[in-house]
């Protein structure tokens, strides 16, 4: 194998490692976010209500979210190259900030849920900032309905 192969297949490896949920064959990156989206949601309202319960709960399942399953990531490398390193930290800072809201949460620190909360929201932008209409498109044009795209 030359360099590059062996670059992005070490990202590959990487990205697709255990951590802390196994792939469902059955779900999809766009089923992952949409379900992202929900937990961001469940973690606003418990800001707003002073409900820690619930924001320990959005944040954990944030954390705990389904992998990307592997055909879909290695399409993603394949568009993304060289940028899958940065693409990977940004999946990263968002779990770490969702572990850390979730110990506020737990120790009813508001100002320590929030922060971690704008930090979080300023992760997922940047994100789809950077990425969301590149996905989007690579995954857009896999004809097997098992490999469902992201849609807008």
């Amino acid at each position: 194998m030359n360099r590059k192969t062996l670059i992005e297949v070490a990202i590959l490896a990487f990205v697709i490692a255990p951590a802390t949920a196994e792939p469902d064959e059955g779900t999809t990156l766009k089923e992952i976010m949409q379900g992202l989206r929900n937990n961001l949601v469940d973690i606003t309202d418990g800001l707003l209500t002073d409900d820690y319960e619930q924001v320990a709960l959005g944040a954990s399942a944030i954390a705990g979210h389904p992998r990307i399953p592997p055909p879909q990531v290695q399409l993603v490398a394949a568009e993304l190259g060289s940028e899958m390193a940065a693409f990977k930290q940004l999946d990263t800072l968002v779990h770490d900030l969702s572990l850390e809201i979730k110990a506020a949460a737990a120790a009813s620190d508001r100002v320590a849920a929030e922060t971690g909360y704008q930090q979080m929201i300023d992760g997922c932008f940047a994100c789809h900032r950077n990425y969301k209409d590149r996905v989007a498109a690579v995954l857009n044009q896999v004809p097997d309905p098992g490999q469902r795209g992201v849609d807008r």
